[in-house]
């Protein structure tokens, strides 16, 4: 028996080794089956994206020794109206090593191969001018999403573990189909496409060749891209670029390009090779630019005459960005009539022993509307903007220890039209001139000193500056350029400037570093700033010359940029200027300090002269991230000295107001405009008024004229027309959704009455106050020609409404007061009669005192009443304020302290 189960068990294990074949054979006759189905069901889906049916073919697999597929006959469909498909390929082909991709459990990635083969791209122009890929560019954007949400940064995928041997796209074809003809089309291609990467993973330099069969039989342009050896990500930095084109025909190329460019004929011959170095980002060394890019002979629909541009690149050029080193061995660039030429050497610009050798380059008939001659889209792309030569001279001079670099721009010559921002005529001056030297005090970092002169330009089509053509508008700079140790950035140090704006004046210094790169950018700045004279009336345009040169119509906002603009933004603006003029106001003495901090910009210091007073804003702030009409301020203003009725002549139609105030205001909101700030503004005015008088109405006279003709024998006082309101009024007002209300009544005694009145004023000087006018005993007797003398004042209720400028007095009630008054009459005339008896007889008939006085009190009661409630009113609100002010320090206090300890 053991005999005869030692002979069973090698069938057994043969058997389950058959077994096993046959699964995996199964397995693998299904996983193709599947996998394919899975390719068509994606390929429907995006057919019906596309509006074009896609097609496989065949999809097999292969799983060891090398995971692969291999997928045959994939197509891309014609749209409707067309008869040949978008995009064929016969064979895609992917293998990956097996092995290290299972014991590596995928991270290991090694492709073997993956070559595209016999690709066939068809370019078919329709009937109607377009082609089948502008058609599916439209279908495309039309699928985009109207807003996209912005990316969030991410860390670059790390890719170190892929080596690809060998990537390809070979003999592939780009057919070009042309139907806009008629039955007889025409046809030409791009043929015998190879493109080609050997050797793809990090740490070795990569290689891309490219050769094509342009409009020929043979290859006649090739390409190569080399690149610095690979980081993780995989992402290359070029280093070099090489091309050559064997005398390709591109005229037959015109109908297929876009409509506007109208090529009909040109050839297109180079060779050309770029040592890129330190020109693109992350490269380092110099850069080399050497050879000829020749495209001759092009026309295109529209030009005059039928010229033909030719267009010539012949370079030896070596530069340093690092060091500041340039060598035009050669350069010339002519464009048709207009041309760039250069040559001579700058070393170590950027060092401490700067060196030039017979440097220049000079540009000869730059006029870009002669140009558009040859070449008609440039005129569409100019859009009238630019029209004449422009004058382009850059020469080196000097000697080993004063090295430098002139460079002279002259656009006097040019007709300049820049919507909305500005224009100049043909003769108008507008010139730069600038000085570049190597800067050995600054430890290498590059001087420069510059001068422009604008005074031909008109700065009013932007709608903001009002500077016509012939007014003076001077710039002149110097300072020095460093590029950042570090790599990205700069600093650049204005240690002179000054602007000379029609009879102005400004002059300063500043200093400007950028550092870092997208969201983690820095822009750090300082700035002083001094005038002796300034006059921003004359130099801003008014909002009639604006509504004149928009045919009355405002013009329109700026759209809104990004909240976060401003975020990597840190400095502060010193500035004195002796005298300014703005918006009707004349200052003196104007000195502050501004300081910005991401898009809040806090006013530290801030102080002025004006009307006959001194004006100080320190701890003012304001965000400049939301848009015009939500950014929040706050400010902060004490006042000292200042003439009132100055301060409210240019913004009130008549006088309102005579006297000095001094005080505090306190307010905070949202926005500009009196709808936003009536809604939102917020705080305190609290003070005092000096000798002040309210002009417009004397409400001494308000009161007596209808009391007079109330009591028959009294006769109204002459009205002066204004009311004094003593030597110190002191005042506080609560402001709330822009309307200014008294925190407490004002009182005031005069030798005629003493006054009080609660209440409020809108920001559109809208009064609305409500009090009392407490006529003296020697007022009353004047006014009763000498019958009536009281013991004590009588008190008249009114209301003062209407606009501050124009005030209305309404709700006089004279009757109390003249009752009194009669009263009081009355039990004189008996009192003279009876004599000492008559005076008893006096007080028990009128009552006229005890009442007029119980009047007044009972007034003053309600007043004081209505006061105290609108004041608790004010203060609950102002403690919500306040609490919801530290809450939302606080909170960015957290924050603040999030970021300094990295979130913790």
């Amino acid at each position: 028996m053991a005999a005869v189960k030692k002979k069973r068990w090698p069938y057994v294990l043969g058997g389950i080794l058959v077994l096993l074949i046959a699964i995996v054979a199964v397995v693998l006759w299904r996983l193709d089956a599947i996998l394919l189905k899975a390719a068509r069901d994606q390929a429907a889906t995006y057919s019906q994206k596309l509006g074009r049916p896609i097609e496989i073919g065949d999809v097999s697999t292969k799983l060891f020794p090398y995971v692969g597929a291999h997928i045959q006959n994939v197509s891309v469909g014609a749209a409707e109206g067309e008869d040949l498909p978008l995009a064929e390929v016969k064979d895609v082909t992917v293998s990956v090593a097996a092995m290290p991709l299972l014991t590596s459990k995928g991270k290991d990635i090694r492709v073997q191969d993956a070559e595209v083969s016999g690709l066939t791209v068809n370019v078919i122009r329709l009937a109607d001018g377009t082609t089948n890929v502008q058609r599916l560019q439209e279908k495309l954007a039309a699928q985009q999403p109207k807003e996209e949400t912005p990316e969030e940064e991410t860390q670059p995928t790390d890719l170190s573990g892929v080596h690809v041997e060998r990537a390809a796209l070979t003999d592939g074809t780009i057919r070009f189909v042309d139907r806009a003809g008629g039955a007889q089309a025409r046809e030409l291609a791009v043929k015998d496409l190879d493109i080609e990467v050997k050797d793809l993973r990090v740490g070795q330099p990569l290689k891309v060749d490219l050769a094509a069969a342009v409009l020929a039989e043979k290859q006649n342009l090739k390409m190569t891209l080399a690149a610095a050896p690979l980081p993780a990500t995989l992402i290359p930095t070029p280093e070099q670029v090489t091309l050559k084109a064997e005398h390709i025909d591109l005229s037959p190329l015109g109908p297929f390009l876009p409509p506007d460019v109208g090529l009909q004929a040109g050839t297109l011959d180079a060779d050309w090779k770029a040592d890129l170095g330190g020109a693109v980002p992350g490269g380092k060394g110099p850069t080399k630019l050497v050879g000829v890019i020749k495209a001759l002979g092009m026309k295109f629909a529209g030009s005059e005459g039928g010229k033909a541009l030719d267009v010539v690149l012949d370079t030896d050029v070596t530069g340093d960005m690092a060091t500041g080193d340039l060598a035009l061995d050669k350069l010339k660039l002519d464009l048709g009539p207009a041309a760039i030429t250069g040559k001579g050497k700058v070393k170590g610009l950027l060092t401490d022993k700067p060196a030039v050798e017979g440097f220049e380059l000079t540009g000869r008939n730059l006029d870009p509307a002669v140009l558009a001659e040859y070449y008609p889209p440039l005129r569409k792309q100019l859009n009238g903007m630019i029209a004449g030569p422009i004058g382009l001279d850059v020469r080196g001079s000097g000697t080993q220890e004063a090295q430098a670099i002139n460079i002279a721009v002259d656009l006097t010559p040019v007709r300049l039209r820049v919507p909305d921002q500005l224009s100049k005529e043909a003769g108008g001056a507008m010139k730069l001139n600038a000085k570049v030297t190597g800067a050995a005090a600054s430890g290498g970092a590059l001087r420069f000193d510059a001068k422009a002169d604008l005074n031909g330009v008109d700065m009013r089509p932007g709608l903001l500056v009002n500077k016509a053509p012939g007014q003076r508008l001077e710039v002149a700079a110097a300072g020095t350029y460093a590029p950042a140790k570090t790599g990205s950035g700069m600093t650049v140090n204005v240690t002179s400037m000054s602007l000379g704006a029609l009879e102005d004046t400004v002059t300063g210094t500043a200093t400007v570093a950028l550092a870092g790169t997208g969201k983690k950018a820095t822009t750090t700045f300082k700035a002083d700033v001094k005038a002796a004279k300034l006059d921003a009336e004359k130099l801003l345009m008014s909002e009639e010359q604006v509504l004149a040169r928009t045919g009355g119509k405002p013009p329109p906002e700026p759209p809104p940029g990004e909240a976060n603009r401003f975020n990597g933004y840190r400095g502060d603006i010193q500035f004195a200027i002796a005298s300014l003029r703005y918006t009707a106001m004349d200052l003196t003495h104007v000195t502050g300090v501004v300081k910005m901090v991401d898009d809040l910009i806090t006013v530290e210091k801030f102080s002025t002269g004006i009307y006959g007073g001194k004006v100080v804003a320190d701890g003012t702030t304001i965000r400049l991230g939301p848009a015009p009409a939500a950014r929040p301020f706050t400010a902060k203003v004490q006042v000292q000295g200042l003439e009132v009725a100055q301060a409210l002549a240019a913004r009130t139609p008549k006088q309102v107001l005579t006297g000095k105030f001094n005080g505090n205001v306190d307010v905070q909101g949202v926005g500009y405009t009196p709808d936003k700030l009536q809604q939102t503004l917020l705080g305190g005015i609290n003070g005092n008024l000096l000798e002040g008088t309210f002009l417009g109405k004397d409400l001494v006279s308000s009161v007596t004229g209808p009391l007079a003709k109330a009591v028959p024998f009294a006769k109204a006082l002459k009205s002066g027309d204004v009311t004094s309101l003593g030597a110190n009024l002191p005042f506080s007002v609560t402001i709330k959704n822009g309307v200014a209300q008294l925190s407490k009544p004002i009182t005031w005694t005069r030798p005629e009455a003493a006054m009080s009145f609660d209440g409020g004023i809108g920001l559109d000087g809208t009064l609305d106050l409500t009090g009392g006018v407490s006529l003296t005993p020697a007022t009353i007797k004047t006014l009763t020609v000498g019958k009536v003398t009281p013991t004590e004042a009588i008190p008249v209720g009114l209301k003062i409404s209407g606009k501050a400028w124009s005030p209305e007095v309404t709700g006089i009630d004279v009757k109390p007061a003249a009752t009194t008054i009669l009263k009081l009459a009355g039990g004189a005339a008996l009192g003279g009669l009876l004599g000492e008896k008559g005076k008893a007889v006096e007080d028990i008939l009128t009552g006229g005192q005890d009442k007029a006085k119980a009047e007044a009190e009972a007034k003053r009661q309600e007043l004081e009443a209505r006061a105290n409630e609108e004041k608790k009113k004010l203060e609950d609100q102002a403690r919500i304020e306040q609490e919801k002010a530290r809450q939302r320090a606080e909170e960015e206090a957290k924050k603040r302290l999030k970021g300094i300890f990295g979130g913790k």
